[in-house]
């Protein structure tokens, strides 16, 4: 039992193996009632003998839900199998089969005979086992792939040919017998490699061969094949027509176009030699909610396509709920746009990352990553290749991006390109008819693109209303936050879920400061956080925080700079009745005792 408890976690390793899974995996549906005892003490003699082979700490750790082995990557086979298939494939892909041929025949070396072969198995091993062998297989097929564009196909006959009696039913390796045979002059193995695949198949699955396989046969018969010039075919591979991910520019688009140029002209390939000549092109697009940073980096990303001929790839690392994607599943999806099929990738997010960094190396792509958490999620995710370009956008501002990264931050819309927007929504005549109640409108609502388009769309559906009636009920605050909830465009649920990403002590803070009846002078803020007292330095680090995550925006006034909260942010926040709320800043609380004695409504109302 305690060697199935070891391939087990092998299988996972570096990941935890739930106390559940084990239990399924020794016991099925029937476990005794000491099960989890029973797998602590199998845990325990199975760390007992690995201490005995080896030095320092023992690779099996202990999780919360399970147990995660690691053992060094240099000594556990998987893990080197797995790196030499990834450097083949993307040494196949690149033209340099030799190196290919090399790497997989390296990696294949390390196969003693078949997964598991002397443990007893039960279904969770036993599919382990079946995807472990799948691996070994396509490495094999792979290999062969590279041996034959190097026009081995004599000695890969001998080979070939005890491939297909041991594996009758794969077409793959069937039709590199044809393939070899037919190079080598041997037109009759082909047929004859044929004619037995056909009967298997037809018998067994009730099937034809596949459509590619009787093309093959019919080039064979028609003597085509043995002249052509081999070609390298990537089993799974990548598709032959490059990525073409971008989502659709928005018709009409008028807005913060200094922003798009400056995108251009830091991401376009000339601008590598002011950048260094091995410096991957970096730009962060940050800014609040609702300022446009998609739209405008969508419309950057379109005007530079053309100089990006291997693809563009996009991605989401927000979901619909809010939360951050994980890196591996963003990873995945980029890999899945790359040809990759998701049964071959790598078990770990860091070989993942590494492979997609290879398959990217040689080639000219822009990449665009929409609505990144934080910079730990984006590192992983930018190619090495100076030819590659990498736009992101963020609520945050992200530090730590690697080399000469071009900032690009975006606030409202100017009264001229707000109008404009809302010409596009509502109609050109009908705006220009009010054109000073539109113009008050972008003000009131800051130039912010979505609530100006949550705006125009609440209009276009009543023609009889007149922009200085929506103008009336917009000057009052409640009616400005109504306006904004149609019944399909819910402009306020953005700004909730915005409000909630945030973690919970700065949103304390911030709906504290949202119910000052004025913004903070700057100084004043940071006097309070300078005072001595056990929460001043955590008071300093929430400030920043809201900073970084554009819920706090810095105006310059006559007596200095002032900390205010975005106008509608704040609507929104003060007018929420969900608790009490008090006036001051003072009674902010970090642990819902203690309190900052800070600005309170008196003194901001003074200023």
């Amino acid at each position: 039992m305690g060697r199935r408890v070891l391939s087990l976690l092998l299988a996972h390793a570096g990941q935890t193996v739930s106390v559940e899974t084990l239990i399924e995996e020794l016991w099925g549906e029937r476990p005794p009632k000491l099960a989890r005892k029973t797998v602590q003490t199998y845990i325990y003699s199975v760390r007992k003998a690995l201490r005995k082979n080896m030095e320092g700490k023992p690779p099996i750790e202990t999780g919360q839900h399970g147990y995660r082995i690691r053992p060094e990557e240099d000594r556990f086979d998987l893990w080197c199998f797995q790196k030499l298939c990834e450097a083949g494939f993307s040494e196949l892909g690149g033209g340099d089969v030799e190196a290919a041929s090399d790497s997989y025949r390296r990696a294949l070396a390390l196969w003693r005979g078949r997964p598991f072969e002397d443990v007893e198995t039960g279904v969770l091993l036993m599919a382990q086992q079946a995807r472990l062998e799948e691996l070994r297989m396509h490495a094999l097929e792979q290999r062969i792939e590279a041996d034959m564009a190097l026009g081995r196909h004599r000695e890969l006959l001998t080979e070939l040919s005890g491939l297909v009696i041991s594996h009758p039913l794969n077409e793959v390796i069937c039709g590199q017998l044809m393939r070899a045979a037919a190079h080598s002059g041997r037109q009759h193995v082909a047929l004859d490699a044929y004619r037995r695949l056909r009967t298997t198949t037809a018998n067994e699955l009730g099937l034809e061969p596949s459509p590619q396989l009787r093309d093959l046969q019919r080039r064979i018969l028609e003597g085509q094949v043995s002249l052509e010039r081999p070609r390298v075919r990537v089993v799974g591979g990548p598709p032959q027509k490059p990525p073409a991910e971008l989502p659709a520019r928005t018709p009409g688009f008028t807005a913060h176009s200094r922003e798009v140029a400056d995108i251009v002209r830091a991401v376009r390939p000339a601008a590598a030699a002011s950048s260094g000549p091995s410096t991957v092109r970096i730009v962060l697009v940050a800014g609040g909610v609702g300022v446009g940073k998609t739209v405008t980096a969508v419309e950057a990303s379109h005007c530079l396509r053309r100089r990006y001929p291997d693809g563009q790839l996009f991605t989401t690392l927000h979901r619909p709920d809010s939360t951050p994607v994980p890196v591996r599943d963003a990873l995945t999806s980029l890999l899945l746009s790359a040809g990759y099929l998701e049964r071959h990738l790598p078990e770990s997010t860091e070989d993942m990352a590494r492979l997609f960094r290879s398959w990217t190396s040689e080639r000219r792509m822009l990449v665009m990553l929409d609505d990144a958490h934080s910079c730990g999620q984006v590192l992983p995710l930018i190619p090495n290749s100076p030819g590659c370009a990498v736009i992101v956008t963020s609520r945050w501002r992200l530090e730590g991006l690697p080399g000469a990264v071009t900032h690009v931050p975006l606030e409202g819309m100017s009264d001229h390109e707000g109008v404009v927007l809302l010409s596009s929504v509502v109609g050109a005549q009908r705006v220009a008819r009010e054109r000073a109640s539109a113009m008050e409108l972008v003000r009131l609502y800051e130039g912010s693109p979505l609530a100006l388009v949550a705006l125009g769309e609440r209009l276009r559906a009543r023609p009889h209303l007149f922009l200085h009636e929506v103008l009336r009920r917009a000057r009052d605050h409640t009616e400005r936050l109504a306006l904004l909830q149609g019944p399909r465009n819910d402009c306020l649920r953005r700004l909730r879920e915005a409000y909630l990403r945030l973690p919970a002590a700065e949103r304390r803070l911030l709906s504290t400061l949202s119910r000052l009846p004025g913004p903070v002078r700057e100084a004043d803020l940071w006097n309070e956080a300078g005072r001595p007292g056990p929460y001043a330095r955590e008071f300093g680090r929430l400030v920043e925080s809201l900073l970084a995550s554009h819920s706090l925006k810095v105006r310059d006034r006559h007596d200095g700079p002032v900390l205010e909260v975005p106008g509608l942010l704040r609507l929104m926040l003060s007018t929420w009745a969900d608790r009490p709320w008090s006036a001051s800043v003072g009674d902010f609380a970090l642990d819902g005792e203690d309190r900052l004695p800070l600005v309170s409504a008196q003194a901001a109302r003074s200023r």
